[in-house]
């Protein structure tokens, strides 16, 4: 089987062929942000990085953005996502840019904003694609896997972190924070491990990076992080697949 994971954001966009072998990945950071410019230059990538010509059984796409919550399936079926959303936001807000992705295995809905040409551009190119928040690959991601331990995942880009607590087969916590410097990054993530009581009873963080990341502050962030002692019986580690392989858990 397949399998096309585009991950993207309004910085960079990641293409990786998942297949019998190991997983290749292309990167392409975006010159002009504004919505034609991107389709010309998606356009152009596909063609150069070769991904234009090549078929494949299964397409998915992972949009990064900063506004998204998490709502109850149940309060969600009492109201809509553009009301939610607003709530949430305020009224600044195209409500064509409103969506959002059910999660059955945790009675939740991400709602969250996507750009018009993100839909249009991907679903004339792959027409079979299924378009999602990256937050909702990731709850997928965690939660098809072990829960149990106390752990923190993170998804570092190259401007947000989007942060999550598993505790005892619960999700404890969903958020993100912006951040110029790693310091920020280590400030937001102690802070909220203290606020959720969870610093000394973490057993794994697991640091992906996120479309567009800089490699070098997801390097600092791990060695500043393993320098807190409350966190020495935790382990620390870098997974760099972890988002791109939960997509396959969305078609």
């Amino acid at each position: 089987m397949k399998h096309l994971a585009i991950e993207l954001s309004e910085v960079a966009v990641r293409f990786t062929a998942i297949g019998d072998v190991a997983n290749e990945a292309h990167t392409f950071f975006f010159k002009d942000k504004i919505d034609h410019s991107y389709k010309v230059q998606l356009d152009n990538f596909l063609e150069e990085s070769g991904f234009k010509n090549l078929s494949f059984d299964e397409y998915t796409v992972g949009w990064s953005s900063f506004r998204s919550t998490l709502m109850p399936s149940n309060v969600f079926g009492e109201t809509n996502s553009a009301a939610i959303f607003k709530l949430c936001y305020g009224d600044q807000i195209d409500l064509n840019h409103i969506d959002y992705n059910r999660i059955p295995e945790l009675n939740l809905v991400n709602i969250y904003e996507i750009p018009l040409w993100v839909k249009s551009f991907f679903v004339i190119k792959f027409p079979r694609c299924v378009i999602q928040h990256d937050g909702s690959h990731l709850l997928r991601g965690v939660f098809a896997g072990n829960t149990f331990q106390n752990k923190a995942i993170l998804v570092i880009y190259s401007d947000r972190m989007l942060v999550s607590f598993v505790k005892e087969n619960k999700l404890e916590f969903y958020a993100t924070f912006t951040f110029t410097e790693v310091d920020d990054l280590i400030y937001h993530f102690m802070h909220s491990l203290h606020q959720k009581e969870l610093v000394t009873s973490l057993k794994e963080i697991k640091v992906c990076n996120g479309v567009g990341s800089n490699e070098t502050q997801l390097t600092e962030f791990i060695e500043k992080l393993a320098k807190f002692s409350d966190l020495k019986n935790c382990k620390i580690k870098i997974d760099n697949e972890f988002l791109t392989n939960s997509q396959q858990l969305c078609v």
